[in-house]
């Protein structure tokens, strides 16, 4: 009896964040089908529920109308709940009420996939012993229909040790369910092990049909990770790619992850690339021509590890030029200066024009007859496609 007081307590305090489908004049009036509808159901670990989100259900103001299940959990008890529906975009909230306040554990929209990539699913550690409330909901507050909610044991992570991979080596891999998991994030992720020397330049590639593919690439300290490099779609599509210049002789660690929780097959390549050249070399740009480039891995890159490369403009002093730079590939960085030698001396840059989001626009009045070149490259890391660069004279 006590059990069911606290879930319907609990049920109630969740209740009192919705509007009554049927609301009447009188504050105190309330149909009893709403009514009903906040009275928790009961679900159990490994059961699936079936329902019908209808218009005389309750929805909160933010979203749309609801259901709620009760279910009793153990401290450390890891669960999966998955709320799926053709008819709605599913919305899924896990809960506990503490003294008399419902608190959200965890929420989800879209991590479930289903035939309309819309259902959502929660993975979790229970808190504490208790009772807990799962709500399933519908995203907008128009979205009704059949349901399916369901609780189960997550599978237990079986960390298998960490698989070798060699440069010039391709390997097969696949995420499962029983993979390790990120805590920050409940995703999963397949370690691969490989050595290189200081200064030498690889390339990790993760490629997937089924997953959007994220690559981590660090050492270990002890029972740390620490990450040098990450990418998420450096590659084609939603593939993962990146070149690095290994900091260090030693051990490495390369880390196949997935941005949210698919599972599925991948591929992984690991390949030695050549050094960059030292410095790029100048194409030369004339006043209002608007010139093409591409930034890729073949050319040298900078101290932030991004490519680069210059354009020389012939200029007198005075001259007020504008200089714009656009990409559809990569947020671009744009700037003006001389060059020494293999030094860049900059005279000053751009990052984003107000006006047009990433891409850049730099003004900028030359002080002296001469040589300027300016340098055309993304804003960090080794961003690589197409840009357009333009030299006007004010």
């Amino acid at each position: 009896m006590r059990r069911m007081q606290y879930a319907a307590a609990a049920a109630a305090a969740w209740a009192l964040l919705a509007t009554p489908s049927h609301a009447q004049r009188r504050p105190a009036a309330r149909p009893p089908a709403a009514a009903a509808a906040t009275t928790p159901g009961v679900i159990r670990v490994g059961q699936t529920v079936t329902g019908t989100l209808t218009a005389r259900d309750p929805r909160t103001t933010e979203k749309g109308r609801f259901r709620v299940y009760r279910f009793d959990g153990r401290k450390g008890q890891r669960l999966i709940a998955t709320l799926r529906s053709t008819d709605f975009d599913a919305f899924l909230t896990v809960a506990r009420s503490v003294s008399g306040i419902t608190d959200a554990i965890a929420t989800d929209d879209d991590r479930g996939g289903g035939e309309k990539n819309t259902d959502a699913r929660v993975r979790f550690t229970v808190p504490d012993d208790g009772t807990y409330l799962l709500v399933a909901q519908s995203l907008s507050e128009e979205g009704v229909g059949a349901y399916t909610v369901s609780l189960a044991a997550a599978p237990a992570a079986v960390t298998a040790a960490p698989r070798p991979i060699t440069v010039g080596q391709t390997v097969s891999g696949r995420l499962d369910e029983t993979d390790a998991v990120l805590e920050e994030d409940d995703t999963f992720y397949d370690t691969w092990l490989f050595t290189g020397r200081k200064g030498q330049r690889v390339q990790i590639e993760m490629k997937a049909d089924s997953l959007d593919a994220f690559l981590s690439v660090g050492r270990m300290e002890g029972t740390e990770f620490n990450s040098v490099k990450t990418d998420d779609d450096g590659g084609e599509g939603t593939n993962s790619r990146m070149t690095l210049v290994l900091p260090d002789d030693g051990q490495y660690v390369i880390r196949a992850n997935e941005v949210g929780t698919k599972t599925g097959a991948y591929t992984l390549s690991l390949t030695e690339r050549q050094p960059g050249p030292a410095t790029a070399t100048p194409h030369p740009i004339e006043p209002n021509q608007e010139v093409t480039g591409t930034l890729d891995d073949e050319d040298p890159s900078g101290e932030d590890g991004s490519f680069y490369d210059y354009w020389t403009y012939q200029g007198r002093a005075g001259e007020h030029l504008r200089i714009t730079m656009t990409s559809e590939a990569f947020d671009a960085f744009v700037s003006i200066g001389t060059v020494d030698g293999n030094s860049y001396n900059e005279l000053a840059a751009n990052d984003d024009d107000p006006a047009n989001g990433t891409n850049s626009l730099l003004e900028f009045t030359l002080p002296n007859d001469g040589v300027y070149v300016i340098r055309a490259k993304a804003l960090s890391g080794e961003s690589t496609g197409g840009y357009k660069l333009k030299v006007e004279k004010l």
